[in-house]
C-alpha cells in the first residue's frame, strides 16, 4: 500500500493481473441473493424498532414495507444512528420526479439497492463487471448490464442520479470514473458515493488489520480531503458529507476477525456491541473526518 503525499489517498501498485483479479473476487459477497432490512423482528424491542423503521422508510422514501408503524416517522429521527443507517441504506435519495427519474447504480452487485430504488419509484438500472453478481441481479428481474462505465461512452446527460457504493476504491483511475459519471448526469443531477475512509478511527485502531484496506481488491483509498479534491476536479459542486450510522460495528468485528485469522464475512457483534464500540460510534458521529466510511452527495451544476 502506497500513499500519495499530495492528496492523502492510498493505492496498491503495481496493477494486479487478470488471474489475481479473478481469485480476489471468486467468492465476493455481492454474488449472494439479496439481503434483509436493517433491523430484524427478533424479540419485543427489535420487533418494535423494525416496525417503526418501516414506518419511517415508508413515509420518507415512499417504500411499502410491512408491518409498519406510522409513529416511526417521528420516533426514528430521535434514534440518530438508526435513522442515519436507514438513510444511508436508501442512499439519501430524494423522491423521484413525476414519471420516475432515471437512476444508474455503478457496481450494482446483486441488485439489492436497485430493488429498493425501484420500490421508491425510480427507473433504476445497474452495471457491474462481476458476471456472478449480474446473474444474481438479473434473476431478480432487474435491468443490469455486464461491464463498466465505459458501456456508456458517447452518451451524455442521461441520469438524474448515479450511485457509487464501495466502488471507487476498486478503480485505478477514480478521476476518470468520476468524470464519466459527471458527463452522464443531467444538469442538477446527483452523485451519491460511499467508500472506506483512510483516516477513520478504525484504521488508526486496527492498522494493517482494518477491514477497509482489503487488499488486493481495494486499489485506491481516500480521506475526506482527498475525496473532496477528486470530486471537485471531476466537476462536481455542492458536496456534502452524510453520517452512515451503525457501520462501525461490522467493520470492527471484521477487523478483529482479521487479527485472529477468523472468517471476515461472517464476523458480527450480533447486536451486542462492546461499550468501547458505542463510544467510538458517538465519536465518529460528531467528528466526520474519522468515520469508517466517507458518504457524500455531490451535484452537477445546472
Amino acid at each position: 500500500m502506497y500513499e500519495c503525499k499530495g492528496c492523502g489517498s492510498a493505492y496498491l501498485d503495481p496493477r494486479p493481473d487478470r488471474a489475481t483479479i479473478g481469485l480476489a473476487y471468486a467468492n465476493y459477497y455481492t454474488h449472494s441473493s439479496q439481503g434483509g432490512v436493517t433491523v430484524r423482528r427478533i424479540g419485543a424491542i427489535r420487533t418494535l424498532l423494525h416496525d417503526w423503521l418501516n414506518g419511517y422508510l415508508n413515509c420518507v422514501y415512499g417504500l411499502r414495507r410491512r408491518p409498519a408503524k406510522p409513529l416511526g416517522r417521528l420516533l426514528i429521527p430521535l434514534l440518530v444512528p438508526l435513522r442515519a443507517a436507514a438513510d444511508a441504506e436508501c442512499r439519501h435519495l430524494p423522491r423521484p420526479p413525476a414519471g420516475g427519474g432515471a437512476l444508474l447504480d455503478v457496481g450494482c452487485g446483486n441488485g439489492q439497492f436497485l430493488s429498493m430504488a425501484r420500490e421508491m419509484g425510480w427507473n433504476a438500472e445497474g452495471v457491474d463487471f462481476d458476471e456472478c453478481a449480474v446473474n444474481a441481479a438479473r434473476s431478480a428481474g432487474l435491468q443490469v448490464r455486464l461491464g463498466g462505465i465505459e458501456l456508456f461512452d458517447g452518451e451524455r446527460e442521461r441520469y438524474d442520479v448515479i450511485t457509487l457504493s464501495h466502488v471507487i476504491e476498486h478503480i485505478h483511475d477514480p478521476i476518470d470514473l468520476l468524470g464519466r459519471i459527471h458527463r452522464l448526469l443531467k444538469p442538477g443531477g446527483i452523485l451519491w458515493l460511499e467508500t472506506p475512509n483512510l483516516s477513520s478511527a478504525g484504521h488508526r485502531l486496527y492498522g494493517p488489520n482494518w477491514r477497509g484496506l482489503e487488499p488486493p481488491r481495494h486499489l485506491v483509498l481516500f480521506n475526506a480531503t482527498s475525496l473532496c479534491s477528486v470530486l471537485y476536479k471531476a466537476g462536481f459542486s455542492h458536496i456534502s458529507q452524510k453520517f452512515p450510522g451503525l457501520v462501525l460495528y461490522s467493520v470492527f468485528a471484521a477487523s478483529e476477525a482479521i487479527e485472529r485469522g477468523g472468517d471476515v464475512l461472517t464476523a458480527s457483534r450480533r447486536g451486542r456491541p462492546k461499550m468501547s464500540d458505542v463510544l467510538v460510534e458517538a465519536y465518529e458521529m460528531i467528528v466526520p473526518w474519522r468515520r469508517e466510511f466517507l458518504t457524500y452527495l455531490a451535484r452537477k451544476e445546472k
